[in-house]
């Protein structure tokens, strides 16, 4: 009954959205259709001196030959570093990659740009995103000096988790007019740095979902507020990075802020 859900996590032929199951689902099926895994950071202790670690407010792995991005001639912070080889779940469109990390420009909430291309990175845009499919022939980065803020905190992985689509994404699955979603305490979502899941939503869907690119967006991760790191960038909101199945050097960014 639910081989739909194998497409939707993104086992199965990779093209559109699974249909959506029409009218009213016993609680069990309900369950089943909107929930999906996800893997929770915690940012609370300094990051230490092992440049593999996952960390927020560093980045401290890179090829060689790459230079440290920048928006429109000044070096980016750097806001996160993901070592996907030691987190306890990976989204199905992140496990041929073992390292992400991301970088941000200071006025990033003024012009954000939409969508990073890894193969043809752009001056004009306001994040930066990197991937490796290999810990290997990796290297400490020279960081120029970029006057970032933060404190650079390391990440620890909590256990694994479901999460649940809110009202405002459990209609891209479910009948919403025959399905209360607000109706169980148990359909919550994650509201913190995460592999997986849902997004946290805080306004609407994620531009990705109605905004036509010719691409098929996977959320794969969730980046919240770290006070810890002495990160607020967000406001009250989070943002929410995609990546796309028929180009995955595409990557995508909804930041969410009230």
């Amino acid at each position: 009954m639910f081989g739909w859900l194998k497409n939707l996590m993104g086992g199965a032929q990779k093209t559109a959205r699974p249909p959506i199951l029409v009218g009213p689902l016993a609680e069990p099926d309900l369950r089943l259709a909107l929930e999906r895994p996800c893997a929770p950071l915690i940012f609370a202790k300094p990051a230490n001196i092992d440049p593999l670690e996952t960390m927020f407010g560093a980045v401290r792995l890179g090829q060689r030959a790459e230079a440290w991005p920048a928006h429109k001639g000044t070096p980016m912070w750097p806001l996160c570093q993901i070592n996907l080889t030691q987190a306890p779940f990976v989204p199905e469109a992140l496990r041929d990659l073992a390292v992400i990390t991301v970088f941000i420009s200071p006025d990033h909430m003024t012009a954000p740009m939409q969508i990073c291309d890894t193969r043809r990175p752009d001056e004009a845009a306001t994040w930066a995103l990197r991937s490796y499919a290999t810990l290997e022939n990796l290297r400490i980065p020279r960081a120029p000096a970029h006057a970032s803020p933060l404190v650079p905190q390391r990440g620890v992985w909590a256990e694994v988790q479901q999460d649940y689509a809110n009202h405002e994404l459990a209609g891209q699955v479910i009948d919403t007019d025959a399905n209360d979603v607000y109706a169980y305490d148990w359909c919550r979502t994650l509201t913190q740095t995460k592999l997986g899941g849902w997004p946290a939503t805080v306004q609407s869907e994620p531009w990705w979902d109605y905004a036509p690119t010719g691409d098929t967006w996977d959320f794969v991760m969730q980046i919240e507020n770290e006070p810890q790191a002495g990160w607020q960038g967000w406001g009250n909101g989070a943002a929410f990075i995609a990546r796309s199945r028929q180009r995955p050097h595409l990557w995508a960014m909804e930041v969410q802020a009230t």
